[in-house]
């Protein structure tokens, strides 16, 4: 269980921010291109599944701090 949280975690945290580097860049091309339209498509379209994403590594990184691995030691 444990392996396969810290797998889904990866992969959504790598996700999500490989998402939104290429909503940036997008945005970017839009500006240096001048075209208004691009920049407010790359974020129409990339933004929710950016932010779910990102929810589901932050979900996955809560649970994961249940595990005695994450936990902190005291002392």
């Amino acid at each position: 269980m444990q392996k396969m949280l810290e797998r889904l975690f990866t992969i959504s945290l790598v996700l999500s921010l490989t998402l939104a580097f290429l909503m940036i860049l997008l945005q970017m091309i839009g500006l240096v291109i001048g075209d208004g339209q691009l920049m407010v498509q790359a974020s129409e379209w990339l933004t929710q599944p950016t932010i779910i994403l990102a929810a589901v590594f932050s979900g996955i990184a809560f649970i994961l701090g249940y595990f005695p691995k994450y936990r902190e030691s005291k002392g």
